[in-house]
């Protein structure tokens, strides 16, 4: 059901910016499906992250040893994710990023929960199948339970798309697991997206720590190369989605020193 979206082939689908696209689309008006983004004096809806300027973030980290990040999820979809690092004075391309993959240290993922305590859990990760080869993956160690919507059409979709979406599947409904109509333009999530009660996909790693919570973080432990150079570099963060055809990015400025 999964088998056209990016986590399929982790790190080979194209993006748009190597560190995202303010309300994930590259146009001015905002979107469905939570596709918007409050405009301020630095950025706008559809601006690339690679436009912004660096921010002294203070963080530096050491080369050739390890290094601690956290993130939180906003939106489960399924799939991975991978850290990677660019050097500042380089364009921030994909390619840039792609040079210098960073593996985790497997033995250090943690569920960090609001008072601040770290449970260690067994995360799972993937080398084989990744681009670029052999680079490192983590798979969301939170299992998704309800995604969003069944299933919307594509702006070209007709009564004769095959497997189009139904009119009763626009809602937050459940549903027989099915093929989607693949389609440009078409968000489908037939399968792994149980609502009323909400179906995690596989066991959690902790009572609760399923779905789009937003009150659980995943921290990882990473290894900084012992062949870079010291100096400011621009850390990429690219989540896969699974259960669906998107591509989340982020980027953070840190300084590495020997």
């Amino acid at each position: 059901i999964y088998k056209h979206n990016p986590w399929r082939a982790p790190g080979n689908a194209p993006v748009g910016d190597a560190c995202g696209l303010a309300g994930g689309t590259p146009w001015r008006p905002e979107v469905g499906e939570a596709g918007d983004y409050t405009e301020t004096i630095y950025a706008h809806h559809g601006m690339n992250g690679t436009l912004l300027p660096p921010m002294d973030t203070g963080v530096i980290w050491t080369i050739g040893l390890e290094a601690e990040v956290t993130w939180q999820v906003e939106n489960n979809h399924g799939g991975g994710y991978s850290y990677r690092l660019c050097p500042a004075d380089e364009p921030l391309s994909e390619e840039c990023f792609q040079k210098t993959p960073l593996n985790f240290d497997t033995t250090q993922q943690g569920i960090v929960f609001q008072n601040g305590t770290i449970l260690p859990i067994k995360g799972t990760f993937v080398t084989n199948g990744t681009t670029p080869n052999g680079s490192m993956w983590s798979m969301i160690p939170l299992p998704t339970d309800a995604l969003g919507p069944r299933c919307l059409a594509g702006p070209n979709d007709t009564n004769a798309t095959v497997n189009g979406c139904q009119p009763w599947e626009k809602g937050l409904v459940g549903g027989p697991c099915a093929p989607c109509p693949e389609t440009p333009g078409s968000d489908c999530s037939r399968c792994d997206n149980n609502w009323h009660p909400a179906t995690p996909s596989f066991e959690p790693p902790c009572p609760g720590c399923q779905g789009s919570t937003h009150t659980h973080a995943i921290r990882d432990v990473v290894k900084i190369p012992d062949n870079l150079k010291p100096g400011k570099y621009v850390l990429g963060w690219r989540y896969d989605c699974e259960a669906t055809a998107q591509v989340w990015s982020n980027c953070a400025d840190v300084t590495l020193v020997r």
